[in-house]
């Protein structure tokens, strides 16, 4: 159970998208953001359109980010809190036309990659297993892209679209992020957990 708190403490914030003024003032806004709301860069992520947005997002995260922070504590945090401008200043500039933006499923993907790849640079990996992860993202990444609609979440009739870009984007910062030095712990030493089991 202590191993899923920080998952929870990721999803904690979406609280506030079901609060109608919250989530105006926290919701990724094109408009708003060239005007100086810089915080929305972060906070759109946890905004979602429905209960069934969030669910999905929620299991997603839930799952993949407390395995992700039994294997390398803390790498989960330092991803979302990278990915997430990330993310936003990519639509800034390469999705103009996209005024607004909600939900985790963007850094949900990257979740899932990285953990996948923190899974296959341990040398008792089930390779197989965790390439397979990866193959079945890309799989979702072209259904996304030709799909006419969202494979799972449900928007209650509100017309509200994949963002393929997302998507792949919350994929590309994975492999960025676990490339780099900021997937290290502070001290710069990643730590070593002791088991007998394989994942």
């Amino acid at each position: 159970m202590k191993a899923l708190r920080p998952a929870l403490c990721v999803l904690a914030p979406s609280v506030a998208g079901f609060i109608p003024p919250l989530r105006d003032a926290l919701l990724y806004d094109r408009a708003a953001i060239l005007h100086g709301e810089w915080w929305r860069l972060w906070s759109g992520h946890w905004m979602h359109f429905s209960p069934s947005h969030f669910f999905w997002n929620a299991v997603v995260i839930a799952g993949a980010g407390t395995w992700l922070e039994v294997r390398r504590p803390g790498l989960l945090g330092r991803f979302l809190f990278l990915a997430a401008p990330l993310l936003s200043v990519t639509f800034l500039f390469g999705a103009p036309t996209m005024a607004f933006y909600g939900g985790l499923s963007g850094l949900a993907t990257g979740v899932v990659v990285l953990l996948a790849l923190a899974q296959l640079a341990r040398p008792q990996a089930r390779r197989a297993w965790w390439l397979g992860v990866l193959a079945l993202v890309g799989l979702k990444l072209g259904v996304d892209a030709f799909a006419p609609g969202p494979l799972f979440a449900d928007f209650g009739g509100q017309v509200v679209r994949t963002s393929v870009l997302a998507h792949a984007m919350g994929a590309a910062a994975a492999i960025l992020f676990f490339l780099s030095p900021a997937r290290r712990s502070p001290l710069g030493v990643e730590p070593v957990l002791s088991t007998g089991s394989r994942s």
